[in-house]
């Protein structure tokens, strides 16, 4: 007999089973690189379950034992849709930088992005709360991969600044839920 289950433990004492043939058909993998960038200087964990066309929540973090199992009724995949809730921040965007730069040098900020069964086309950056917006192409995006994005400028003022990044997928839809990051330029 084969198994038919496999159990996720998350280092925080999460556990999710999960039925295996479903997770198999769909390509699930667990990351600990995206695109070549390690997983941890985004997430801030070690790995993460990524399961295609499926919403955040089933995707367990820090997993540090994996267990597949036979059991007489195994798990179902649990049903998600996209109503607003599974998919809260679809397209979602994520972004890291420096916290601290200096004026008039080279700064780097950087990122994925993802849409579950959508391509990435472009990553969008403002630097005054959304007046305005930059856009980072993301040139041969698809949608069964997270997309690195990276983006360099050079602050020019001096003080605290904020700057705030959406995706925008194949469809034209923007992440609903930007994701922000705050840095300090020194003279």
């Amino acid at each position: 007999m084969r198994c038919n289950t496999v159990t996720f433990i998350a280092a925080d004492g999460h556990v999710l089973s999960l039925p295996l043939q479903p997770l198999l058909a769909r390509g699930a993998v667990v990351a600990s690189r995206i695109n070549g960038e390690d997983i941890a200087d985004v997430m801030h964990a070690g790995n993460q379950l990524w399961i295609p066309g499926l919403p955040a929540k089933l995707f367990v973090r820090d997993i540090v034992g994996i267990a597949f199992t036979i059991e007489t009724a195994p798990p179902a995949l649990p049903a998600c849709e996209d109503d607003g809730h599974d998919f809260t921040n679809r397209p979602n965007v994520a972004i890291k930088a420096a916290y601290r730069a200096t004026a008039h040098e080279p700064m780097t900020l950087e990122g994925w992005a993802y849409d579950f069964d959508r391509a990435i086309t472009a990553v969008e950056l403002s630097f005054d709360e959304g007046e305005t917006w930059k856009t980072c192409p993301t040139t041969g995006a698809t949608a069964e991969r997270w997309v690195w994005w990276s983006f360099a400028f050079t602050p020019r003022e001096t003080g605290l600044h904020k700057v705030i990044a959406r995706s925008v997928n194949e469809d034209g839809t923007r992440s609903p839920l930007p994701a922000a990051h705050t840095f300090e330029v020194a003279a």
